[in-house]
């Protein structure tokens, strides 16, 4: 088995902390972009795939975000 030197363990991390990072800020955006589908399929009632989708995207981003808190959490109480 390969063994991991410091400079590679901290450079891992720093990774990972940026995909955090850009995976909430997508996540915030999939929420958002969710939200506008909803009220769009909200307003024209005759297309609900609209309304449908924006619920997915919604809920989706969320789930990301939420993703996201757990795994800083988890990286922090393990540092």
């Amino acid at each position: 088995m390969k063994v991991v030197t410091d400079e590679e363990k901290e450079r891992r991390t720093n990774h990972f902390k940026r995909v955090i990072f850009y995976r909430s800020i997508f996540g915030w955006m999939f929420s958002l972009v969710g939200f506008v589908l909803f009220t769009v399929g909200l307003k024209n009632l005759s297309n609900p795939l609209v309304l449908i989708n924006g619920i997915l995207f919604f809920a989706y981003g969320l789930f990301m975000v939420w993703q996201t808190k757990k795994a800083k959490a988890k990286l922090e109480s393990n540092s």
